[in-house]
């Protein structure tokens, strides 16, 4: 999975098909390999996925009811899904005990995508055609954008350019907390190199989520009031090397701030405002059990009117999609899942995976994206299952020797 950017431009580039059809198939494969050779059971299944299961099935009613069954076929709507997916990965990682030379690999191979992805960013701000299969390249609205207001993708325009944000950034807070959890000062490197992808990105909740990650190293260091000053100087000395880094780039940075930050000139303005306006008018409609559907033609076309191609807020759309039955079910999901995350991490003090999962929640105040099935995602709670193996056998250890 982590070699995601280069399998997604073999297959495109081939013409062999998404790569998530690809991926999703080869993961049920393994799955009932798995299940059926090896002589190991599934044994561990975290609570929480009770209310994905239950989602899942109600997605399928749904399915028979608004003719996407019919549509697709049933074996196609059951290998090609993001939700069963994410459950048969959660129980493969859950039931996984991995060793410390996996974990190296994994980090050095993250280490790499953080450096190779500062380079490709880079050259896209000269070159917004390098490494590129967005649609920007046939789009001559897109072609004419300026380089504050074009979107890079990085080295993930043939997966999905999302992944920049759902994966790229959980991955660097993997990243950032496996060296703090190690001491490693070099963190502050990767950091900025994180930080200085993310800006290029152009992307508003991808620099906000660069934030969010950001607070992973206040919380692991346990940071009083007056501990503060350190880590204040330390971000006051990285955002400087950042800011020299965009001017060095030739970014204008009040330019950059008027043309995209704040383009629409007032919050009222831009779409995710608008989405209450759309979402008031239509959620009163089926309250409960929503529409069935991600978009409707009355719904596109109202959010047309306001400026937006739909709801543009993750919450809201599916509340609309899925009514409040649906909502709290993958809610729910999100919910203890950030809790169990969350638990750990206050035993294990590795805070990468949880902060990873306050990106995703973040990205959802506004993106329209419902599914976890974000390769960045998955290896958060690889580690965070790794950490947590690790903290039972050091507790385990020291119960055994105070028994003695």
């Amino acid at each position: 999975m982590l070699f995601i950017p280069i399998i997604a431009f073999f297959l495109v580039v081939g013409e062999i098909g998404p790569f998530s059809h690809v991926l999703y198939f080869y993961l049920l494969t393994y799955v009932v390999a798995v299940i059926y050779f090896s002589q190991n059971k599934i044994n561990q299944k975290p609570h929480y996925l009770n209310y994905l299961i239950l989602y899942i099935f109600y997605l399928f009613i749904w399915a028979f009811f608004n003719g996407e069954i019919e549509r697709r076929g049933i074996l196609r709507f059951l290998i090609n899904n993001r939700e069963i997916a994410t459950l048969l990965i959660i129980l493969i990682i859950y039931n996984t005990n991995f060793s410390d030379k996996f974990i190296k690999n994994s980090i050095l191979i993250v280490k790499i995508t953080v450096i190779i992805a500062v380079v490709v960013s880079i050259v896209q701000v000269f070159d917004q055609d390098f490494f590129s299969a967005y649609e920007y390249r046939d789009n001559e609205e897109m072609i004419n954008l300026n380089i504050y207001q074009f979107r890079r993708t990085s080295i993930f325009s043939f997966a999905d350019p999302n992944e920049l944000g759902l994966s790229f950034l959980p991955l660097l807070s993997v990243l950032i907390g496996y060296l703090l959890y190690l001491k490693k000062r070099n963190y502050i490197v990767f950091l900025i190199l994180g930080g200085l992808v993310a800006v290029l990105t152009n992307g508003r909740y991808i620099i906000i989520g660069f934030i969010i990650l950001t607070f992973q190293i206040l919380v692991f260091n346990k940071i009083k009031i007056l501990g503060t000053l350190k880590y204040v100087f330390i971000a006051f000395i990285s955002f400087f090397i950042l800011y020299q880094i965009i001017l060095f780039l030739g970014y204008d940075i009040q330019s950059w701030i008027n043309q995209r930050l704040f383009i629409e000139g007032s919050i009222k303005e831009t779409t995710r405002y608008k989405a209450f306006s759309t979402f008031a008018i239509f959620f009163p409609q089926n309250p409960y059990f929503g529409t069935g559907v991600h978009l409707t033609d009355e719904i596109k076309a109202t959010s047309l009117a306001l400026g937006s191609s739909q709801i543009h807020v993750g919450y809201l759309s599916h509340l609309v999609s899925y009514g409040i039955i649906g909502s709290l079910l993958l809610f729910g999901f999100w919910f203890l899942l950030a809790k169990e995350l969350y638990k750990k991490a206050k035993q294990t003090n590795y805070w990468g995976s949880f902060f990873a999962f306050l990106i995703y929640f973040w990205a959802q105040a506004t993106l329209v994206k419902f599914s976890i099935f974000f390769y960045g995602l998955i290896f958060a709670l690889v580690f965070d299952k790794y950490f947590y193996d690790k903290y039972l056998i050091v507790k385990s250890k020291a119960n055994l020797f105070i028994s003695w």
